[in-house]
């Protein structure tokens, strides 16, 4: 018994000892994962600065970005107890489709950046789930690349000013099984990230945009700042009215979801001009500094257009407090951004399930904790501002 004593506190020894060495030579233990607030760690700090900061930017003084994860902090949740919770339903219908959970994957340019795999493994992470994928119109995988790695993916459309590149990749959507368009609405030019002007971003030499193959547009050329810039001469149509949802639905032959909506007038115009459904969204803060948060837009938006209008919502979403607060007043489902690329960093396909799995096992248990079953029963009352 002794024996063993000692050679149970001499191999903890040797543990420690080696422990302490690889300390010393600068080596980190890797960090449990919890929550997505984990994952923001690992990705900050497994990335050249100029692209982890690329990703994380906002506008300007970083206001909105900021507010629009601190605005969840001022909804406070009032439980109903003594509900049957003991069998939770999660799933959604989105344009016809069923989908397991209101979680969407929001669109999310050039994500080879983050993992090799980029907007493939997003996918497949995506399916493994039931979640709709958002490919961008500035992805390093092209559409047909993406298509058939999930069932449920929609296309972020940015309108070129060349609209016979727009054209082309509207009539591959439908080509290559797309299910909706989401056009991005809130982008008549970029809005200036001064953490990219200093870090002189710039696409890395190796990645192209694979929407863009044989253009002007495939790669960034060299320019003091942010070569984002480029998209303002030669993407970005300043010109732009709500009188081109229709051209846009019937090129594609798909619904058209219009994204950067924070205006009540806004969204019952969108939906006046054929649109199919609206994103309330500030672009997670990347374009207007000082924007509306888009939690405080959700109530004003649904009053306006009706119970029956599909709305969706993003911005700061990373607790499964956050879902349920959306969905209580008054969204359909949830997009997320900035998480998807945290776990896609961290393990590609895997990390983005992973990313899924916190944030379902989460709003499951705030579901449960709320006497809600199912999202009908989601309701306002659950709610209250503080």
């Amino acid at each position: 018994s002794k024996v063993f004593t000692i050679l149970c506190f001499s191999l903890g020894r040797l543990g420690l000892d080696f422990v302490e060495e690889e300390v010393a030579r600068g080596y980190s233990m890797p960090k449990k994962i919890i929550n997505l607030f984990d994952l923001e760690e690992l990705f900050e700090k497994n990335l050249p600065s100029p692209i982890a900061g690329y990703y994380k930017s906002g506008a300007r003084d970083e206001i909105t970005l900021k507010k629009n994860r601190e605005i969840f902090n001022k909804y406070e949740l009032l439980p109903k107890l003594l509900r049957d919770v003991s069998n939770i339903d999660t799933s959604v219908e989105i344009l016809g489709q069923n989908l397991k959970n209101p979680i969407i994957l929001a669109p999310v340019a050039m994500q080879q950046m983050a993992h090799e795999d980029g907007e493939i493994a997003s996918a497949k992470g995506a399916r493994s789930f039931g979640s709709a994928m958002t490919l961008s119109t500035s992805s390093n995988y092209s559409i047909e690349e993406v298509a058939g790695h999930n069932e449920n993916l929609f296309f972020q459309l940015y309108f070129a000013k060349d609209r016979s590149i727009t054209e082309n990749m509207l009539k591959k959507t439908k080509e290559f099984g797309f299910k909706a368009i989401v056009f991005t609405a809130d982008v008549p030019q970029l809005g200036t990230r001064e953490g990219d002007e200093r870090n002189n971003f710039k696409m890395p030499d190796h990645l192209s945009l694979g929407n863009f193959k044989g253009t002007i547009l495939e790669k960034f050329d060299d320019r003091d700042g942010s070569s984002m810039n480029m998209h303002n001469e030669v993407l970005f149509d300043k010109s732009l009215t709500f009188e081109i949802i229709p051209w846009i639905k019937k090129v594609s032959g798909l619904p058209v979801l219009v994204k950067g909506i924070l205006r009540p007038d806004d969204a019952s115009l969108c939906f006046k001009h054929g649109a199919d459904g609206v994103i309330i969204s500030n672009h997670g803060g990347r374009q207007l500094d000082t924007a509306t948060p888009t939690l405080n837009q959700i109530e004003p938006l649904r009053k306006e257009i009706g119970k029956d209008k599909l709305l969706i919502v993003d911005g700061g979403i990373r607790r499964g407090t956050d879902i349920l607060k959306c969905i209580a007043l008054g969204a359909n489902a949830v997009q997320i951004g900035r998480p998807v690329l945290w776990g896609l960093n961290y393990k590609g396909k895997e990390g983005v399930e992973l990313v899924l799995d916190i944030l379902l096992k989460e709003f499951i248990e705030t579901m449960i904790l709320t006497g809600c079953r199912n999202l009908n029963e989601i309701t306002r009352d659950l709610v209250r501002k503080t």
